[in-house]
């Protein structure tokens, strides 16, 4: 990546943040962030393809270019979710474990195999 290619890159993303951006949907005039990166020959298409790699989503209008934080994949929510998941149990007290285990054995055999059917989607078991 050329250093006015990334200038730019970090200039975008640092008025994003000043707007309250990754928490908002932030828009810019679409014409003017052209006409910008025009000057300073770069193509604004190149920045929003660069900024997409890095996890920033961009979206053109007639007259805007709307920038959001893209969204997680599913394998990172499953990531997320067995991190906490692990983290919970692990603060559980032994009663608290036991309560679990016996919730389980209170299970009917249908509801056991989709639980067990669950762990093994999501990569638990």
């Amino acid at each position: 990546m050329s250093q006015e290619l990334d200038k730019f890159k970090e200039q975008v993303l640092k008025n994003l943040h000043n707007h309250g951006y990754p928490e908002k949907s932030i828009s810019f005039p679409l014409e003017k962030m052209y006409e910008v990166a025009d000057n300073k020959g770069l193509s604004f298409n190149k920045v929003l393809e660069v900024l997409k790699s890095e996890g920033h989503e961009s979206e053109l209008t007639v007259d805007k270019v709307i920038f959001f934080k893209a969204q997680e994949t599913e394998a990172e929510l499953d990531d997320n979710f067995m991190a906490k998941a692990q983290e919970a149990m692990a603060n559980m007290s032994p009663e608290q474990l036991e309560s679990i285990q016996q919730m389980i054995l209170g299970m009917s055999q249908e509801e056991r195999e989709d639980l067990l059917k669950k762990g093994k989607e999501m990569g638990m078991i």
